[in-house]
Parts: C-alpha cells; structure tokens; sequence
C-alpha cells in the first residue's frame, strides 16, 4: 500500500496577536496540528471566529505563526516555487473594478507564470469553465456578487494549481452556481489536485471532500474521514405521512418529533422502537404513510454537536 504524501502539514501551529495598546496578547489559533494528503478534498470547518481565516492565512504565508510551523510539499510556504503551486480564492475577493474580467484574468495568468503563448488560450478556456466567458469584455465593475465570485474562482484556477485553497467558495452563489461550482470542484479534484476548503456550506463540504476537521475557539477538536460518518452521529428513524397528523397519532407518537410541513408531516425518532410503535399506530388509524425510514445524522449534525460544547472554565 502506499503511504500517504502529504501536501500540507500544521505542526503544533499557534497563532497570538496584540489584542490592545497595553500588549496583552489573544491566542486565536492553538497547537495545531494537521495534514492534508496529495489528491484529496480536505474541509476545514469551524464556526466564526474559530480562527479559520488566520490560519489560512498563514498557509499562505500572509502572516507567521508564533510557534510551531506550516509546510506546503515539505517546504515553508514562503517559499517561491512553493507559492507557484497555489491557487487561493479568498472569502471576500477584491479586484481592480477598471479592468475587464478578460484584462484581470491574463494579469493573474502571467503573475502565475502562465507561458505567453498560452495566455489567450487559458484565460478563454478558464472564463468558460466557471461560465462567465459571456462577461469577458465587461468591467469588474460591472458584475454582480456572484459573477465577481466565478471571477474569484477563474484566477484562482487559471494556473492549474497544485494545491487549491478556498475561502468560502459558495459566497454570492445562487443554486445554479452553487452547482456548477460543485461539478468543477469535482473535476478538479478528479484532475489530481488537492483542494483544501472552507465553507459555512456543510452539504456541499459533506459531497466535495474525502475528510475534514473541525475548529472551535482557536482549537482543533475533530479530523474525521466523512465516508465513516455514520461513526459520530447517531441513527434516527423517520416516518412520513402524506396527510395533516391525526391527533391521536401525535399523542401517541412516543418520543418522536414533529416536524409539520404542510401537506405531509415527518416524525423522527431517536429509538427504533418508538419509531416502530409509531409505524404500527399509524396503520391502526390508516394513515397516509409516504415512507419509513432509517437515516444517518449529517455533518451539519455533527458541527452543531462539536461547537456548541462549553468551554471548561
């Protein structure tokens, strides 16, 4: 079997700075310590302020850690042939508005070391790729959030990456983009690349990526592999009935939630017994029964679960 060949490595990476003008100092990220392996999706989640952002930013090599080390394909990320394997799309992506969406996206291009006899040709195959080729003679001005957002991803993407790290991706999408941007992930992804991402989308993270982690407060409290998720959420049951719930059923439901959608109403179980109890119950009374059954609890689930524990005082 061959062993693992890590892309990106956080070693008890920490991260303070000067919290106010008498020098007392915050610790926003501590003791890190993670790997990211060549070929994968990797989600890096954590609610605001967990101190997400800074550590990106220290994979870039934007900001230094106070203690510990970052390493991208065993090198510091300061280094230059290092950061011409990157590409970043940041959480909120700024561009000089005078320029063209095609003027910008040649700029990042030869920036990126894209060859000039290259340029044209990637920058047209890259604008048609994140399907905003339409716009290439249009100002950045010009655009909306999420047609500004495909041009954050096009300059991010035109080099073709080695390594690929996202800052909140899906930001300003509607549902079409949000899809498109999920199918070119996945063809990137396809293509060899590593893409490291963070999202606030937990479904999107829970269909793009192999295994993520999750930051609270500045720390790291869980790296899982997503396709064993069934590990750390526990089973529910659900039945569905296609009608308003009769009364009856609803006192007798047990422990069962209900969560009343109109036309049909779902009931969810923590127990397969009272699921069952439920289900028979629902047949005594001749119930519409949509359907019945067993669900594993999602990685939004999970996050809820991980974040929301309290800190020890």
């Amino acid at each position: 079997m061959t062993a693992p060949n890590p892309v990106l490595e956080l070693k008890s990476f920490s991260y303070r700075y000067k919290s106010n003008w008498l020098g007392k100092s915050t610790e926003a990220v501590k003791n890190v310590s993670l790997t990211v392996n060549s070929g994968e999706s990797f989600g890096f989640l954590g609610h605001n302020g967990a101190g997400k952002t800074t550590t990106i930013k220290s994979i870039l090599g934007l900001t230094r850690p106070s203690s510990g080390e970052v390493l991208i394909f065993g090198k510091p990320p300061t280094d230059a042939k290092v950061r011409a394997q990157l590409g970043y799309l940041p959480e909120q992506p700024y561009f000089y508005d005078h320029l063209t969406v095609s003027e910008l996206l040649t700029m990042y291009a030869q920036l990126a070391g894209v060859p000039s006899a290259q340029l044209r040709e990637r920058v047209s195959s890259t604008l048609s790729r994140v399907h905003v080729d339409h716009k290439a003679r249009a100002q950045m001005r010009a655009l909306s959030k999420g047609l500004t957002q495909r041009v954050a991803m096009a300059q991010a993407i035109v080099a073709n990456p080695k390594l690929l790290i996202l800052d909140e991706p899906f930001s300003g999408l509607d549902p079409i983009g949000r899809k498109e941007f999920k199918d070119l992930l996945y063809e990137i992804k396809e293509s060899g690349t590593t893409i490291f991402i963070s999202s606030h989308i937990l479904e999107d993270i829970e269909f793009l990526c192999d295994r993520a982690s999750i930051m609270a407060h500045g720390e790291l409290k869980l790296v899982l592999d997503l396709s064993q998720l069934d590990r750390y959420v526990e089973r529910k049951y659900e039945l569905t009935l296609e009608s308003e719930i009769p009364s009856s059923l609803e006192i007798q439901s047990l422990k069962g939630r209900v969560d009343d959608q109109g036309k049909v109403t779902r009931l969810i179980f923590d127990e397969r017994d009272d699921a069952e109890k439920a289900l028979s119950k629902a047949l005594q009374l001749g119930a519409s029964i949509s359907q019945y059954r067993a669900v594993h609890g999602n990685l939004e689930e999970l996050f809820v679960k991980v974040v929301s524990v309290k800190e020890a005082t």
